[in-house]
């Protein structure tokens, strides 16, 4: 792996623990793991920040893609919970990609909760992070997107993000020696996430000379309340 990168992806994380203190090396963890490069990536540098983990990997398919397992076993344990979210998913009326996101974090955060693990690791991305955002604008009328540290359930379950300020190139680059595997879901590819990813892109393109993708996320750090119907002159 990419040593130069590594450290990079490394710096980054500390900086985000240091602002959100994302990391107590006495509380219990839980890594989701999908199988795909973010995960994967993260796997492999939590021992710097970590003693001991545990790793969940919901399958979402009986019949989907587990060969990523023993690389995952050279860093944790892992469990592996069958389902068939997807199938659940797809004779769904609703959006199929919001009730394949839902069920496997229920089914996480009911794992968790069933073994005395309190911190969730989830391993979204920068690019995640400003896609959400626009989503959320987009279709749901509403300024959000998540969180670096985030309490649930009236704090039974704390889900933190460490690559929440990882730029996705960097762990594209960094994963490329790493088993991943393909996206079981037939909808992978045509989703609203990736309709927003590839719009990013293409105002990229057009715009060579703006750090698109950096002002996004710098966005959300710099909202100026003055400029927002909802947070001025609001009756008390």
């Amino acid at each position: 792996m990419n040593e130069k990168i590594k450290k990079q992806i490394l710096s980054l994380i500390n900086l985000s623990d240091a602002k959100w203190n994302l990391f107590n090396p006495k509380e219990s963890y839980l890594l989701a793991i999908s199988g795909g490069k973010d995960s994967l990536s993260l796997l492999t540098l939590l021992s710097n920040f970590l003693k001991n983990f545990k790793c969940l990997h919901i399958q979402i398919s009986p019949d989907s893609d587990l060969s990523f397992i023993p690389f995952v076993k050279n860093y944790s344990t892992i469990d592996i919970i069958s389902s068939n979210i997807m199938e659940q998913a797809i004779t769904s009326k609703k959006n199929p990609c919001f009730i394949c996101s839902r069920r496997r974090n229920q089914a996480i955060f009911e794992y968790a909760h069933s073994k005395g693990i309190q911190k969730v690791i989830f391993a979204h991305n920068r690019e995640d992070v400003t896609e959400t955002l626009l989503m959320n604008m987009l279709y749901s009328r509403k300024i959000a997107t998540m969180l670096p540290k985030q309490d649930l359930f009236g704090g039974k379950i704390h889900v933190i993000r460490p690559l929440y300020e990882v730029p996705e190139i960097l762990l594209a680059n960094y994963a490329k020696e790493i088993p991943t595997i393909t996206k079981a879901c037939q909808f992978d590819g045509h989703t609203k996430r990736q309709y927003i990813k590839d719009l990013i892109k293409q105002i990229s393109q057009d715009h060579p000379q703006i750090k698109i993708a950096d002002n996004l996320y710098n966005s959300l750090l710099h909202v100026d309340s003055l400029h927002l119907p909802n947070l001025i002159n609001r009756k008390e």
